[in-house]
Formats: structure tokens, C-alpha cells, sequence
């Protein structure tokens, strides 16, 4: 898509210049007191997990405050499993901030074979978390991941739409810190029924993220697999 990299550039350069500004008129807020995603833990309801270790170049690149990989599998299964992922960082700037991964599983010889917005109500009496529901390929492998930004109490699945909120909430709360949260297992039968187990366990997972990610805490099946009319703009 020809104008994509002038919106990241024009959205860097905004973001850029957001943060600068508060950095002259007083610095960021302290972010609010929050475990750390290196503690993640290994049991997260029926769903016992192994820590993935993440690679030094691949850590070196990410530079996040905090980091979860692990894989879940419930308890008695010999399954393949889920595939845990979330970075956190305290504070985002144009050098140091969520690699988007709409960017990275294609420079990973990932193909893209279906990629929709998704509507997950995952926590009763919260609203649904906003996250980008993809179909990937490599080789022969297949594997569904959704994954999701959550900062500052929202979350969303646009990367642009996060720059924005980055600068305004640079401007409003003077704070920048956030997470992007991502699950993925290979399919075995089809994508809906990986889909189907991935937001199984979500529902026991995402009560618990509140505690890693200050200011939010993800929230519900599939409510719709459509676009938000927000997002569909973005895209």
C-alpha cells in the first residue's frame, strides 16, 4: 500500500513531537504499580504452562520492559498448545515502542491468508477487546493468531490507531505505557476450531492481565468478525 509508510512516518513524527512536549513541560507520569510479565505465571485455570525463552537478538530488538512467553497447554493434554506472548513497556517513545505484528510475521516468512477484526467478550461486565483474528502460513504450517494492544485502559488492534492514542495520552495523562498481547497455536482441523480453543483459554487469562498491564484489563466468543468502522478508516 503506497501512502502506508508516509502514515507511519507522519504518525512517528506526531508521536514524536507529542512526547517531546511533555518531556519539556514536566516529564511522564509514574506509571502505576504493576507486576511484571517475567512473572506471568504457569498455571492459568485448567492450563499449565512451560516459559519459552526468548532469544537474545529477538529480545535485543523488542527492548520491552517486560516480557510472558510461555506455552500453555490444559492439564492432561498432549496437544500442540497455546503460544502465550505479551511485551509490556513503561514508557513508549518514537525509538523504543510495540513492534507491530502485522509487520513482523511477514518479515518472519509468514503469508497473511486471512486477517479480520474481532469482537472478544472475554470478561463478564468489561466491554470486548478489539483484536486482529489472523490466518497465517508457512510452508505447510498453518496457525491463528490474535493478538491485541492494550494500553492505558483500551484496547484495540490497529497500530495506527495506538499511535494516536500514544499522543494523546502523552498530552492528556502524560503517560505512553502499554502492551500488546498475542496467542497463536497451529491448526490441527480447521481455523475455526483453533479459534475456538484460543479464546477458551483467554477467558481464563485475560482476568489476570490487569495485573501485568497497568490500566486495563482485557475483556468475552466472537461477537462479530467484522471491522470496526474506526479501524476499517485506518486500514
Amino acid at each position: 500500500m503506497p501512502g502506508r509508510p508516509l502514515t507511519m512516518l507522519a504518525s512517528t513524527l506526531l508521536m514524536g513531537a507529542g512526547l517531546l512536549w511533555v518531556l519539556r513541560s514536566g516529564g511522564p507520569a509514574p506509571v502505576p504499580g504493576h507486576l511484571s510479565l517475567s512473572d506471568f505465571p504457569l498455571t492459568v485455570g485448567d492450563y499449565v504452562g512451560v516459559r519459552i525463552p526468548v532469544d537474545r537478538k529477538t529480545a535485543e530488538i523488542l527492548n520491552a520492559d517486560g516480557t510472558a512467553s510461555v506455552l500453555f497447554r490444559k492439564a492432561g493434554s498432549s496437544g500442540p498448545g497455546i503460544a502465550f506472548f505479551s511485551v509490556f513497556y513503561d514508557r513508549q517513545t518514537p525509538e523504543k515502542n510495540i513492534h507491530s505484528p502485522e509487520n513482523c510475521l511477514p518479515s518472519s516468512g509468514w503469508s497473511v491468508l486471512v486477517r479480520k477484526t474481532v469482537s472478544l467478550s472475554l470478561v463478564p461486565g468489561e466491554p470486548p477487546v478489539r483484536a486482529s483474528y489472523d490466518v497465517i502460513q508457512k510452508g505447510l504450517d498453518r496457525q491463528v493468531v490474535l493478538y491485541w494492544y492494550q494500553e492505558r485502559g483500551r484496547s484495540f488492534s490497529n497500530d495506527y490507531l495506538g499511535r494516536y492514542y500514544m499522543i494523546r495520552d502523552a498530552l492528556v495523562m502524560r503517560r505512553t505505557d502499554g502492551a500488546m498481547v498475542r496467542v497463536s497455536q497451529p491448526v490441527t482441523t480447521t481455523p475455526r476450531a483453533a479459534l475456538a480453543q484460543e479464546i477458551s483459554f483467554l477467558r481464563s487469562l485475560a482476568p489476570l492481565l490487569s495485573r501485568y498491564i497497568p490500566g486495563g484489563t482485557a475483556s468475552g466468543t466472537v461477537a462479530a468478525l467484522t471491522p470496526s468502522p474506526e479501524e476499517e478508516l485506518l486500514r
